[in-house]
């Protein structure tokens, strides 16, 4: 079996060739096909997915307590009192703070607001900040994208004489905060129909609420924009009433109405493109996220909510700047982190990667985090410590909830919160020793070695002629892409390196051309270290997302790389194993069969990943179609192993067989048997169909112009009678010879298998002996009296029986053709 560092997965392996939904939609098979793997399976539902309305908003007093928040906001504008919103420092906490003032301003309210500093007062609600709002006479406070575990926080604030309204979307523990409403869809008493809103979402939803429903019909492109952009980059699934936030959001940036936002994407050098969810994600978010990061909270909310153009610019612009310090600051932290996991042999073994240092910003630190945990598959915490205190920020991978990790390790923390893949936390330096072997016990008991290996789902194989701009502009149609909808990833397989490099300021990025049909140019972001897995030349299977590079007016679909590996491994063919594959080309006689009326050419192309199970026996008889096969059951999760002529491990239920002895091998012991190639024989066929179980699949997994496989084989059998005469008269000059397989070439003029084919008909009429070990070692016999004659071999006389048999097969196939 062939280990890989990454497993592939295709979704779903239908045949769409007669697709309703194809005709009914006019779209193409890969389309469709994305979309049922989305579980989407209706037609309606599939219409609703590739346009979203904003009609389909759920009812915001759903929500548990929102009729009380909204209630005491009514009661503090009619009061004229002073209401205070606590937000947060990232994207979602800077959005969800710039909408509520967006909307009171647009009523005539003034508000105030407060944006922790990440690097002096951390996340969440904390005394000073309450003291500081309590003096300037706040009489409400409304937390946005925080507040949930603030327990003993919103106690302070009610002996204060403050009324608190949280409004979150973060897990909640088992103590819900005594605050006069507590707006969360994640409250387990919360029966509203979609709970995986981010922050600014749930602070829209209490905005709807405030907004009489026709007024709300229009106003709420006032916000779409901002909400589109903490939503998509707070990572929460892009279903439901996020898609249909986003979806719309996404129109409104076409012509941006955002003063702010138009001035970032500006800055972002986006302003001549479409904007779609890469742009928001890995473009406008890491610069707002950078001034939180970099101790400037408040500079995202001044950048939304500014009118005035000028201004709004050079607040994009100070953001650029902070975004280009912050990359330096993580550039350093992640060599620092992978110096830390080379230098410590623990770090192999350990599921969990906990990295600590005094040195590090822990503003930065969980941007990194995520780089680590995306390169090693790992879950990972980096916790930057300060005056003995660790803070934090945790990642993780699909299986492992993070938060519950840390929930079940509270007793040894100082205060965390998160999500199931993402957390932040505290704790006393002098525990994070502990902290690691805990969590790493967490992570034994609850991941397996094969939870431990990525597994990438792929959509579709593509075939190489649907690769267009028409399909490009069809996936434009399922943006926007994210959690529970990713960028599809496709598959195509046997395809040429011809150059490979990397690029980026610290050449991170793996830039491939490669030739199919045609030439495909690839980037492998943070793939840089691929460059010693290959070289130009090799043949390689890629998975990879389709995308629109534009550069200096001219447009060329690119491949975004994912994962690539070699269309069928080097060690296939290394230390002469394919040489000594030939040494069976010896058939038995099995002419005592009878060759029955067997159809050995296939009806119809077939899907062969529908049949190959646990328990199947897959032939195959050239290098082209082994590769094909051990491509195909790599994307299947089945034990197999490769072997040569017959079965050998009788461990594995699942065998591949190259070049098969048909009669050594116990065909009763598969559920089904998939040919990967034309048998050679007739008595070959006939031979399998007397040996099986009657309820045994024969599956015929080729195609007639793969017959030229084994053409070339055939071909390259059988030495000529000249051919013969040159081998031996190279021979006549030494006595005796050891050379190397890689020197036969060299030494006679002709490829290898007809070189050990002479030698063994030589050798049946006593012109010489030889072994074959590590060298092939020939020793010349004294030449006989008489005349000797070659057609008396037995080898020959095998060779050319098989041969005629052969023929038969390409006679059957021109036969049909006809």
């Amino acid at each position: 079996m062939i280990n890989y560092d990454k497993k592939w997965t295709l979704k779903h392996y239908s045949d769409l060739k007669e697709d309703e939904f194809c005709k009914e939609l006019n779209i193409s098979k890969a389309i469709s096909q994305v979309i049922r793997n989305r579980g989407i399976i209706n037609l309606d539902d599939i219409k609703t997915f590739i346009n979203p309305s904003l009609e389909y908003l759920h009812d915001p007093f759903l929500l548990k307590d929102m009729d009380k928040a909204v209630n005491r906001i009514k009661k503090a504008i009619k009061n004229n009192e002073n209401i205070w919103i606590y937000g947060d420092y990232d994207v979602d906490g800077v959005s969800s703070t710039s909408i509520l003032l967006i909307y009171f301003k647009s009523i005539g309210y003034e508000v105030n607001y407060y944006i922790p500093n990440r690097l002096e007062e951390g996340y969440g609600l904390n005394i000073e900040a309450i003291d500081y709002i309590k003096e300037k006479d706040a009489n409400l406070i409304i937390t946005v994208d925080c507040g949930i575990t603030s327990v003993d926080e919103v106690n302070y604030i009610n002996s204060l004489g403050i009324d608190v309204i949280i409004t979150d979307h973060h897990e909640c523990k088992e103590e819900i905060p005594s605050a006069l409403a507590v707006v969360n869809p994640k409250r387990e008493d919360c029966n509203y129909p979609f709970e995986v809103l981010c922050g600014c979402g749930v602070a829209l939803k209490l905005i709807q609420a405030l907004t009489p429903k026709d007024e709300f019909e229009y106003s709420i492109y006032n916000y779409l924009e901002i909400v589109t952009l903490a939503t998509i980059c707070d990572i929460v699934p892009l279903i439901g009433e996020n898609r249909i936030l986003v979806k719309n959001g996404l129109k409104v940036m076409e012509n941006s109405r955002n003063i702010g936002i138009k001035s970032l994407i500006k800055v972002c050098g986006l302003d001549e493109k479409k904007i779609n969810s890469s742009h928001i994600g890995f473009g406008l978010g890491p610069r707002i996220n950078a001034s939180g990061r970099m101790g400037y909270s408040d500079l995202g909310v001044k950048l939304f909510t500014e009118e005035d153009e000028d201004k709004a610019f050079e607040i994009a612009k100070v953001l650029e700047e902070k975004n280009i310090e912050r990359q330096l600051i993580e550039s350093k932290i992640y060599k620092e982190a992978e110096d830390m996991i080379l230098s410590d042999e623990r770090y192999k073994n350990e599921k969990v990667l906990v990295l600590a240092s005094p040195k590090w910003h822990h503003g930065i630190i969980g941007i990194v985090a995520s780089k680590i945990t995306e390169k090693y598959y790992k879950p990972t915490i980096l916790l930057a410590i300060e005056d003995g205190e660790a803070k934090g920020s945790a990642r993780s991978i699909e299986g492992f909830n993070i938060f519950e990790a840390l929930l079940l390790n509270e007793d040894i923390l100082n205060k965390f919160g998160g999500h199931e893949q993402a957390a932040g936390l505290s704790l006393d330096e002098n525990k994070i020793p502990i902290l690691r072997e805990k969590i790493n016990s967490c992570a034994d008991f609850k991941l397996s070695s094969e939870d431990m290996i990525e597994n990438i789902k792929v959509e579709f194989e593509l075939p190489q002629e649907d690769i267009d701009f028409n399909l490009i502009n069809e996936l434009d149609n399922l943006e926007p892409f994210g959690m529970n909808n990713p960028s599809p990833k496709f598959l195509i397989r046997n395809l040429e390196i011809i150059d490979i490099r990397t690029v980026g300021r610290e050449r991170e990025h793996l830039k491939l051309t490669l030739r199919g049909k045609t030439n495909y140019d690839c980037i492998g972001f943070n793939m840089g270290h691929f460059i010693n897995k290959f070289i130009s030349g090799d043949k390689v299977d890629v998975v990879f997302a389709l995308d629109e590079n534009e550069y200096k007016g001219n447009k060329k679909i690119q491949f975004i790389l994912k994962d690539t590996r070699l269309f069928y491994p080097k060690n296939i063919t290394k230390n002469n194993n394919f040489i000594k594959l030939f040494k069976y080309i010896n058939p038995i006689n099995l002419d005592y069969y009878k060759n029955e009326n067997i159809n050995i050419i296939p009806k119809k192309e077939i899907n062969s990943l529908e049949y190959i199970k646990d328990n199947t026996l897959i032939l195959v008889n050239s290098i082209q179609n082994l590769a094909k096969a051990v491509s195909d059951i790599s994307l299947l999760d089945i034990d197999y192993n490769i072997n040569f002529n017959y079965e050998m491990e009788k461990d594995k239920s699942t065998q591949i067989i190259l070049f098969p002895h048909i009669d050594k091998i116990n065909f009763k012991r598969y559920n089904s048997i998939v040919l990967y190639d034309f048998l050679y024989t007739l008595d070959d066929y006939s031979f399998i169909y007397k040996n099986v179980d009657e309820n045994t699949k024969i599956i015929k997994n080729y195609k007639k112009e793969d017959i030229n496989n084994l053409d070339y084989i055939v071909n390259n059998l059988i030495p000529s009678r000249q051919e013969l005469v040159n081998i031996y008269k190279i021979l006549k000059t030494h006595k005796h010879l050891d050379i190397t397989f890689e020197d036969i070439e060299f030494i006679f003029g002709l490829n290898i298998i007809k070189v050990l084919n002479g030698l063994k008909i030589f050798k049946d009429v006593n012109l010489l002996d030889f072994k074959m070990e590590d060298k092939i070692n020939i020793t010349l016999l004294p030449q006989p009296k008489e005349k000797v004659d070659l057609n008396t071999s037995l080898t020959l006389n095998n060779l050319n029986k098989f041969k005629s048999k052969y023929l038969k097969i390409k006679e059957i196939i021109a036969f049909r053709e006809e």
